[in-house]
């Protein structure tokens, strides 16, 4: 046969168009026996490929055909001159006229203009369906017709999709799905026809209609059935059983994939996605293995994922970075982020894969274009999934999850999450107005319920009240008079735009617990450990709902303590993890507490921490962040952390077998009490005179302005008698009435500027 001379070609081999990708069922299969010269500059070549397929029509389509025409797809694929491809269109049109009966002229013809559709001479595609049409209806029991129409439809659906003249949210897609049936056509003729099998599984997940999911997998179920499948069939059905959640399934077929000779890389990053999303720890390996290779479709499968949480700066890093250097910083990134959370290795990572399988699945956008108005309070650009899903990827399910049906009212919900630094609250709306663009299909995010399309046809009472389990403020917005129900629309207002702008800037994995325990703490920079400055994480965990474990000797009560300090790009510099014992004479009771201390040692410079305390799998609390500045060495004086302790509500500490420092955790103090105040000056020189100020102010009207007076002053003078001054002080809180205040504490050297700190704390009441 003529072909033979220039091609050497397997079976069901060819070159599929979708959306730009080119899809070979098998690569490699195409394997040139002599140099060739570029097909536009060979005609005879191309009209030896046409007179190959004159061949009378057979009841099924012979494999001869099949390698004929796949010959011809891929040989059209060569060539980048239209006019020839017109002079033969216009040949194979005659041809199929004369002869109607024949399927192979109207096959050829499709395969022709299909590749005029591909170089923009034909861009609508509107002469590869009709041909195509025609060749399928004819012949139905040729697979090749209707996956050679099924690509036409998939590139008519793209030219509809870029018109834009064609008004819509779903353009195209109809015509898409008319592609994706044709592939399901192509395969119940013949399940073992690969290319359809590939087209099929591609189709199917750029639509997203989880209603389309069930037939391609069981299509696809029955290709992979067929002998020795092609790599890419078990590749596209892997990632359709993954998008149907059955996980297992689709680690098989990854796994098949890899076996059949598919890309190493690639397998591992799908075997690592569907086991990571199933909460397989082991899956990490693959992970990190996969991103250290250098394989372009891996590699953008891999920003892809990563985009979805990553901030530019940390992408550019990415795409920068090679090899074994690209795994560890994938490897950094993830591990920052369990640390500060306060998680265990790879929890964050897990949780994202399970989070994009999660959104993937159920919000997924089934629209194909996006517009904006001025509701629309964020414009992510994404054509993947709608905004509750850029939510959920980024913070996971919400504590709260509100639906419902107010008159009026377009497809809406509300969702609040629950954060020690304060509670997020989103709204998505569906539908459209005057004021944004939209769909039924695709949820946006506005500021305030009062954004939601149609809020200004519902009845306004119902819509607030709808909200009211979220927040405090929606019972304000509908019950106070007219000045107070203003001031509370616009804080829920401004509650939603800084939702939105923490939301989609940033991520989270935050500790949850089924009971919240009731406790505080706070971190005092104080004293050294080698060259360190020691962080006292001092703790307070009261009475209400703890329950103590009964044992042979009493009870006990064990509270497992984690804390993080970052710098401030957030990266976490320590962390610590461990569970403290107390065995108290008898359960806690109101007013009672157990306080205890963990040190955490900082170098110099500002950090931010967080902590965590719980007593048991289902009880305990995330603690909101808060800041500690820790002194460094330097030329001249540097002060530490002021620690205040009261006796009998506080955690000790011996910097010295000869000092006993008392830290509490608490900001307030009874009235008439008295408060230890303990600090260490550094950098002194031995013998030298120091001046000690203390000065305490009242705090009225806005945190951290005082009075100009003080309220108390004490001063004294000491010289140094080494390197290193520690001082302790009691404070009479007698004269002080209840209220906020603040102690200032400066140290002067004699011919030095001085050093201050300050700090806050209240006078309260012993009955309040």
């Amino acid at each position: 046969m003529l072909l033979g001379t220039f091609l050497v070609l397997g079976p069901g081999v060819l070159r599929a168009d979708l959306g730009g990708a080119s899809l070979w069922s098998r690569p490699g299969a195409l394997t040139p026996l002599v140099r060739r010269r570029p097909l536009t500059r060979t005609p005879a070549v191309l009209a030896a490929l046409f007179l190959a397929l004159q061949i009378p029509p057979l009841a099924s389509q012979a494999p001869s055909e099949r390698l004929a025409l796949s010959a011809l797809s891929d040989s059209l694929a060569w060539l980048t001159d239209t006019a020839p491809l017109r002079d033969r269109q216009r040949a194979i049109r005659e041809t199929a006229r004369l002869h109607p009966e024949a399927g192979l002229a109207r096959l050829r013809l499709g395969l022709v203009s299909l590749r005029l559709a591909e170089l923009g001479a034909a861009p609508d595609a509107r002469d590869a369906v009709k041909a195509l049409r025609g060749a399928a209806e004819e012949r139905p029991e040729w697979p090749f017709a209707w996956y050679l129409l099924g690509l036409a439809e998939a590139r008519r659906a793209r030219w509809e999709r870029e018109d834009r003249l064609a008004l819509g949210n779903r353009v195209g897609l109809p015509t898409l799905e008319r592609a994706a049936s044709r592939h399901r056509r192509a395969l119940e003729v013949d399940p073992s026809f690969a290319p359809a099998a590939v087209a099929l599984a591609a189709v199917t997940l750029e639509l997203r209609d989880t209603a389309l999911l069930t037939d391609a997998v069981e299509a696809l179920r029955r290709a992979v059935a067929a002998p020795d499948p092609s790599p890419e069939v078990l590749l596209g059905w892997g990632r359709l059983e993954r998008a149907v959640e059955s996980s297992d399934s689709a680690r098989g077929a990854f796994e098949r994939y890899l076996a059949a000779g598919g890309s190493r890389a690639l397998a591992l990053l799908e075997l690592a996605r569907s086991g990571l999303a199933a909460g397989d720890a082991e899956a990490e390996g693959a992970y990190y293995e996969g991103a250290a290779r250098e394989d372009s479709v891996a590699l953008a499968g891999y920003r892809a994922d990563l985009a979805a949480v990553a901030a530019d700066s940390e992408l550019a890093r990415f795409d920068r970075s090679r090899g074994t250097a690209r795994a560890e910083l994938l490897r950094r990134f993830w591990s920052d982020r369990d640390r500060i959370e306060m998680r265990a290795p790879g929890e964050r990572l897990r949780e994202h894969y399970r989070r994009l399988l999660y959104a993937r699945r159920h919000f997924a956008l089934t629209v194909s274009r996006r517009f904006y108005g001025p509701a629309d309070a964020y414009r992510s650009g994404g054509m993947e999934i709608d905004d509750r899903g850029v939510i959920y990827v980024r913070h996971g399910a919400p504590t709260e999850r509100l639906r419902p049906f107010v008159f009026g009212l377009m497809p809406n919900e509300s969702w609040r999450f629950d954060r020690a630094e304060g509670d997020l609250l989103f709204h998505f709306s569906s539908g459209w107005d005057s004021n944004g663009g939209g769909d039924l299909y695709d949820y946006r995010l506005v500021e305030s319920v009062l954004d939601l399309r149609g809020a200004e046809e519902a009845p306004q009472d119902q819509l607030i009240l709808s909200r009211q389990t979220l927040s405090g403020v929606y019972g304000r917005m509908l019950n106070w008079g007219p000045y107070g129900a203003g001031r509370s629309r616009a804080r829920e207002r401004g509650i939603g735009q800084a939702s939105i702008a923490i939301g989609t800037t940033t991520d989270s994995h935050e500790l949850e617990f089924a009971e919240t325990l009731s406790a505080v703490a706070d971190l005092v920079a104080v004293g050294t450990a080698g060259s360190a400055t020691i962080g006292h994480l001092v703790f307070a965990i009261a009475e209400p709902g703890t329950r103590p474990e009964q044992e042979a000797g009493g009870i006990r009560y064990a509270a497992r303590v984690r804390a993080v300090a970052s710098d401030r790009q957030d990266r976490p510099f320590a962390d610590v993890d461990t569970t403290i014992e107390f065995r108290p004479s008898a359960p806690l009771r109101r007013r009672q507490y157990l306080i205890g201390r963990v040190e955490v040692p900082l170098p110099p410079g500002l950090w931010s921490w967080r902590a965590a305390l719980q007593l048991s799998d289902s009880l305990g609390v995330v603690l909101p962040r808060d800041t500690v500045r820790v002194a460094g060495p330097g030329p001249g004086l540097t002060l530490s952390d002021l620690a205040l302790g009261a006796r009998g509500a506080s955690a000790r500490w011996e910097p010295t077998p000869q000092d006993t420092v008392l830290l509490t955790p608490f900001d307030l103090f009874l009235e008439g009490s008295e408060v230890e105040l303990y600090y260490e000056v550094a950098g002194v020189i031995e013998g030298a005179p120091f001046r000690h100020e203390i000065a305490v102010f009242r705090i009225k009207g806005e945190p951290g302005a005082p009075e100009r007076r003080p309220v108390v002053t004490l001063g004294f003078d000491e010289r140094a008698a080494g390197r290193l001054l520690r001082s302790h002080r009691v404070l009479q809180l007698a004269r002080l009435v209840p209220g906020r205040y603040l102690i200032e504490v400066q140290v002067h050297a004699a011919d030095g500027k001085p050093v201050a700190r300050r700090r806050e704390f209240r006078v309260v009441r012993p009955d309040s």
